[in-house]
């Protein structure tokens, strides 16, 4: 596991749903971390780039700032159906690990993550880019 990696886990899942909540039409590509950053690609018609990068850090920080709980547990996949688009996951998968965000978040994620979003640090997103039509990618750190 890389140090950081538990905190950009966590907070990629705060940006994807401040993303899937300002532009209701946005889904998830992909999300990548390396060592000091991390990489999320949304597909959404809006246009991030208009919104600019310090609005959606205040967001995604205010978020952070409010010390919530991270938990994590197992559900039944037969639950866990009815809330989220599994069918990426392998059919023989019957239980699903679920992150919560405490009042904020519910994914389906089996990546590390932080006990708490005060354990996040300071986030910058130091970039975002047009990545093809109706795709925007989001390069953004924690300090």
């Amino acid at each position: 596991m890389q140090p950081n990696e538990g905190r950009l886990q966590t907070a990629e899942h705060i940006l994807s749903k401040t993303l899937e909540d300002k532009y209701p039409d946005a889904r998830v590509i992909i999300a990548a971390f390396g060592k000091d950053s991390g990489r999320l690609e949304i597909s959404t018609t809006a246009d991030p780039r208009k919104t600019g990068k310090v609005p959606l850090e205040e967001i995604v920080n205010g978020v952070i700032g409010r010390n919530l709980r991270v938990s994590k547990h197992l559900e039944a996949r037969e639950e866990a159906e009815k809330e989220f688009d599994l069918s990426r996951l392998p059919t023989q998968v019957k239980e699903v690990r679920v992150v919560e965000i405490e009042g904020y978040d519910r994914t389906p994620c089996k990546d590390t993550h932080v006990e708490n979003t005060s354990e996040i640090g300071r986030f910058t997103i130091l970039n975002i880019e047009r990545a093809g039509k109706n795709r925007y990618r989001f390069i953004f750190e924690v300090q």
